[in-house]
């Protein structure tokens, strides 16, 4: 059941200041989902009220604005949503609200969003006045090159942010290139977010009262074909000689059956976010090709190998990731001998010296977001994230 927004439970929400978040929650894909709730709760640890936008009616087909499929069943329950489109109250609250944060997912790929119109994910319809925009991590998904045609709107648009803030390497440069912005680069929120919340998450899910299982080597391959099965059951072989744990297979949400055929394995269909995430926080090793299956794997502690084809077009978000973490190890590439690959499902990460880089990199971003959205201090809450080291890895 959706939760009561504070417009209607009574209380003044005047006293708190509120945030609208544009994502791609609703696009079913646990990455989507999940980035754009650790969002929601990341802004909720500065003290402002946030609401995520419900899918504009023009873009993709109403099955992603279903209630009651993956992405609504959990954002709903956990999250406020505006009605901005189908409720005039919803929509006067929109147009109250004076800080508009557009999240960490592929926005301004023209590609996903196919016709739509994409200058709605550069906030052209927020005014101007007295209004705080920034983005937080978005990205063109690896369609870097923004037509000529759209380059002015583009610009004009994205001038009026106070702050913008991009996951690569690449995505600087093409945005340097392109419109003369050069932004932060940060991590995705999900790792921005209290893990906590993630936890109890995990705890809730139907796979917690039911799996006899309690640990599991987990495989999250989104796109799936013979070389990436190959690497799963090589790992899953060398694995079997330290653990004794059940080899679970988890695929895209969006391309079923299609993507078990094309994994060929034995995988489950349709699991439930809370689900997802229980698996993965109790796994022993993580297998994926998935960008967000390596960014749980790390915040979770995770020995893990990301699997990857060099010519896919947002790899840099990989790249830069790992570089950043000292983890660059751990991607391997389709093209290579999977035999000198091995030793990774041997040799454990140095969590030790990842987290204090992830660390470092989290508390500048806590003070770009506050100087983005000129927030004086309203709680100390990245201080206790720093600091707080979860014992479940």
């Amino acid at each position: 059941m959706k939760k009561t927004l504070n417009r209607t439970n009574g209380k003044d929400v005047r006293k708190v200041e509120n945030a609208a978040l544009y994502t791609l929650w609703f696009g079913l894909d646990y990455g989507s989902i999940l980035t754009a709730y650790a969002l929601y709760k990341t802004i909720e640890q500065y003290g402002m009220k946030p609401y995520l936008i419900e899918k504009d009616p023009g873009l993709w087909s109403e099955h992603y604005a279903d209630k009651d499929n993956i992405a609504g069943k959990f954002i709903y329950e956990n999250c406020d949503v505006l009605m901005a489109f189908t409720d005039d109250k919803d929509k006067a609250l929109l147009d109250s609200i004076n800080v508009h944060i557009l999240g960490s997912d592929v926005m301004w790929d023209s590609k996903i969003i196919n016709n739509f119109d994409d200058m709605y994910f550069c906030l052209k319809d927020v005014k101007d006045d007295g209004v705080k925009k920034i983005a937080c991590g978005t990205s063109f998904g690896g369609s870097y090159d923004v037509p000529v045609t759209k380059r002015t709107d583009y610009m004009r648009f994205l001038s009026k942010f106070g702050g913008i803030s991009v996951k690569s390497f690449r995505e600087a440069v093409a945005m340097s290139d392109m419109f003369g912005i050069d932004p932060e680069i940060v991590p995705d929120p999900v790792f921005l977010c209290d893990k906590e919340n993630y936890i109890k998450l995990a705890d809730s899910s139907v796979a917690a009262k039911v799996e006899e299982q309690k640990s599991f080597v987990f495989s999250y391959i989104k796109n799936g074909d013979e070389r990436k099965r190959d690497l799963v059951l090589r790992g899953y072989t060398v694995l079997l000689e330290k653990y004794i744990s059940p080899l679970r297979n988890f695929i895209d949400i969006n391309r079923y059956p299609e993507s078990k055929a094309a994994l060929g394995l034995d995988a489950a269909d349709h699991i439930m976010v809370n689900d997802w995430l229980y698996y993965l926080i109790n796994s022993d090793f993580v297998i994926t090709d998935d960008y967000y299956g390596m960014c749980f794997a790390i915040l979770f502690n995770k020995n893990f190998v990301v699997v990857c084809s060099r010519e896919m077009k947002d790899i840099s978000q990989y790249t830069t990731l790992l570089e950043q973490l000292g983890l660059s190890e751990r991607l391997v590439y389709l093209d290579d001998d999977f035999r000198y690959k091995e030793y990774l499902f041997r040799k454990p990460v140095r969590y030790d010296r990842t987290n204090g880089k992830l660390d470092n990199w989290k508390k500048s971003t806590y003070d770009w977001m506050k100087a983005a959205l000129n927030i004086h201090e309203k709680s100390d809450t990245s201080g206790k994230q720093e600091g707080e080291r979860d014992e479940r890895h």
